[in-house]
């Protein structure tokens, strides 16, 4: 199974830099994490050791729905486009509930085919409120444009990544309408 020493240097450097909760896997398999960062410890209350070679599901718990569960699954056996985004009810370590929205993003090697998932988490629990919604937008948009310009110089690939960040306002804006009612 690849490891996180497996990751382009400067792309392992920028997701262990990184504020914003960051997971790599693999596609092949149970797509197991080969790389988590500290924001993404620090979310979960998982330590890197513990979720290392484990598909991220461990996050999943009671309240965590067939519906929010099987677009997750698709996605990372291949179904649908190269990015996309879940609102998933997720558990931390301490047994806590948060509403996780994990964005992801299928990276290719030089050759087109998919070698490694790229996901993002943000606990949207306190972020329906309004104030919250732009700043983590705007940490998403950063970190995908600067994953993107390091996945270029390895040859990897992120396909329609501008497209997912504008629906990501949209869906954002949406939830926080909804919910404001």
């Amino acid at each position: 199974m690849p490891s996180q020493t497996d990751l382009p240097p400067a792309l392992g450097d920028y997701i262990r830099k990184s504020g914003v909760a960051l997971a790599v896997s693999t596609t092949g398999g149970d797509a197991p994490l080969i790389a988590v960062n500290e924001a993404f410890c620090k979310l979960t209350g998982y330590s890197e050791d513990e979720v290392t070679g484990k598909n991220c599901r461990f996050l999943q718990g009671p309240n965590t729905t067939e519906e929010e569960r099987q677009p997750l699954h698709d996605f990372v056996h291949g179904q649908g486009g190269d990015s996309d985004r879940f609102p998933i009810t997720n558990y931390r370590k301490d047994g806590s509930e948060f509403r996780n929205f994990v964005f992801m993003s299928r990276l290719y090697d030089a050759h087109g085919k998919a070698q490694l998932i790229l996901a993002s988490q943000f606990d949207m629990t306190s972020a329906m409120q309004r104030s919250e919604i732009a700043k983590n937008d705007a940490k998403l948009s950063q970190a995908l444009t600067d994953v993107e310009q390091i996945g270029r110089e390895y040859g990897f690939a992120m396909m329609g990544s501008a497209q997912l960040i504008a629906d990501s306002v949209a869906t954002l804006a949406r939830m926080s309408f909804s919910d404001s009612r």
